[in-house]
């Protein structure tokens, strides 16, 4: 999910409810598709891209996302935009072999029996492995919507595809409970990204972290704006990071890893290894490199990442 909607950003919400459901039922096409990528943190390489739904006007003005969401909550239609959303997608795998995915699902989509098979049929049509696809269904959702959505999403992982747990804050659902629920991956509210945290928060999503590695449940913290979030993600030691300040939302998928996650890394390890000279040099009185200044030692290890060696 994206950051959350600002009422002020929009002074009026013009839809026309009675004109617009026969364009959400019939043309597809008024739907693009944007993403913006979770990076690993230890690498800087894209684990998926978030796959983000965009609805262009009569005017060819994209429209905030929220807007669309607003109007369809209550007409029991969002589980069609979940099934243009869910082909759009495996059209763009299929055009791009190295782009994985993750899908947001609504809550309606649970009712939808047939989704399970449609999803099959549309894998095979598009020759797509299943792999590829993450679902993400929020966790307060999921609560409310069990057993029927843990029946589904049960389906889902059978097919294949894995499934997040997303906005999870550990207020619907015990720690405990994580491993037995259908879930592949974490997805941490992105309130636990707003520093500073309260004690009580900071102690919450430690917890969360732990218990993800030791039920090999890979955890994400989404809302990484600034320099600060960043270093609360390293301090907690997940798997992945999103934001704005990373990458923006774009209309094509990214591959390409993060340099700035990549240098930091980079820089951490440099310091750490200068660290460990001083170490051996200064306490233990061992000379790893004879005659060379821990600096040099450093600037070789920069030049043999960057220079190419």
């Amino acid at each position: 999910m994206e950051n959350e909607f600002d009422p002020s950003a929009t002074a009026h919400v013009d839809l026309q409810l009675e004109e617009v459901f026969p364009e959400i039922r019939l043309q597809a096409d008024k739907f693009e598709l944007w993403f913006q990528p979770v990076y690993e943190l230890a690498t800087g390489k894209v684990l998926h891209n978030e796959v983000l739904v965009r609805w262009r006007d009569a005017q060819g003005n994209l429209r905030q996302p929220q807007e669309l969401l607003m109007a369809l909550q209550d007409t029991q239609l969002l589980y069609q935009l979940d099934r243009i959303v869910v082909e759009k997608s495996i059209q763009v795998l299929a055009q791009q072999p190295k782009v994985t995915v993750s899908i947001n699902l609504s809550d309606e989509i649970f009712a939808d029996q047939k989704f399970p098979y449609q999803l099959h049929q549309w894998l095979s049509k598009y020759s797509v492995a299943a792999k590829r696809i993450s679902f993400e269904v929020g966790e307060s959702i999921l609560c409310q919507t069990q057993p029927q959505a843990i029946a589904f999403i049960t389906e889902l992982k059978m097919i294949g595809c894995s499934i997040v747990i997303d906005d999870f804050t550990g207020k619907y659902f015990s720690l405990l409970q994580l491993q037995e629920l259908p879930i592949s991956m974490i997805k941490l509210d992105r309130s636990f990204a707003r520093q500073p945290l309260d004690p009580e928060q900071h102690k919450r999503a430690k917890a969360i972290a732990y218990i993800s590695k030791v039920f090999q449940k890979p955890c994400i913290i989404k809302g990484i704006d600034d320099k600060y979030s960043l270093k609360f993600a390293n301090d907690l030691g997940v798997k992945g990071v999103q934001g704005y300040s990373l990458s923006q939302p774009q209309d094509n998928p990214k591959t390409f890893g993060s340099i700035g996650l990549l240098i930091s890394r980079i820089v951490a390890s440099a310091i750490a290894l200068l660290i460990l000279l001083y170490i051996f040099k200064s306490l233990m009185g061992i000379d790893l490199f004879k005659d060379r200044h821990a600096w040099e030692v450093i600037s070789d290890f920069f030049e043999s990442i960057f220079g190419g060696k």
